[in-house]
């Protein structure tokens, strides 16, 4: 199992209605550059499914900006939740 400092990773949470969470693990590299981005959807205290990830955002030439992130993500979340209800069928 990893052990992540917390200056490495951390949790946002969004309520996106229905008592449904939208949670994002954001990991950073040594240099507190995001790294990884998983986001996950579910109920809270009933587990969580991953509906998308992004990797390398800390590659050289990738630009990238969590505020950026989040808006795309709340522009396709219904995208997002199709895909939530999907896999927990």
């Amino acid at each position: 199992m990893n052990k992540y400092k917390p200056s490495e990773r951390k949790v946002d949470l969004y309520d996106i209605g229905d008592g449904l969470t939208l949670m994002n693990i954001v990991t950073k590299n040594k240099s507190r550059k995001t790294k990884v981005v998983h986001t996950y959807i579910g109920y809270e205290g009933n587990g969580f499914t991953c509906v998308a990830h992004s990797e390398g955002l800390d590659q050289p030439r990738v630009i990238y900006s969590y505020s950026s992130h989040v808006r795309m993500l709340k522009a396709n979340l219904p995208y997002l939740l199709d895909c939530f209800w999907t896999n927990i069928k």
